[in-house]
């Protein structure tokens, strides 16, 4: 169950929301300031309120980003809606060397050729769609 939401999240919203190795790689890039929780708009706490306890230690560029999906979230159809909370939900639950592991996992996937993964992708569907107990983690 852990390693299928770990793919839900490398493959889906977490590629727009979680890139800390593209900034590390990058150090003369300014940074972007920080937007205490108590700030953000009512309808932005609404939809990342799985964050609440770990948003002040966020940088500021992931912050953004979370704040623009935020702003983009009514407009979602409600798959996308439920998707994307239960992603909010899952990266909020893991630990800080899963998250990093996550993180390099899906910059080796950007690494791929576009057919590659393409075929991963594809895989990763008919899994999710085939009936039956998910695969366990080993």
């Amino acid at each position: 169950m852990a390693s299928q939401r770990l793919r839900v999240l490398l493959l889906g919203i977490a590629a727009a929301c979680f890139c800390v190795a593209a900034q590390a790689a990058s150090p003369d890039r300014p940074k972007t300031p920080q937007t205490p929780w108590s700030r953000l708009p009512q309808e932005d706490r609404q939809v990342l309120s799985p964050l609440a306890p770990d948003w002040d230690k966020l940088p500021g560029y992931q912050q953004q980003r979370l704040m623009s999906a935020a702003r983009q979230y009514p407009k979602m159809r409600p798959i996308q809606q439920e998707r994307f909370q239960e992603r909010i939900r899952d990266w909020a639950a893991m630990t800080p060397d899963q998250r990093k592991a996550a993180r390099e996992k899906f910059q080796g996937l950007k690494k791929l050729p576009p057919s590659k993964q393409h075929e991963l992708r594809e895989k990763w569907l008919e899994r999710k769609a085939a009936p039956g107990p998910a695969p366990r983690a080993p």
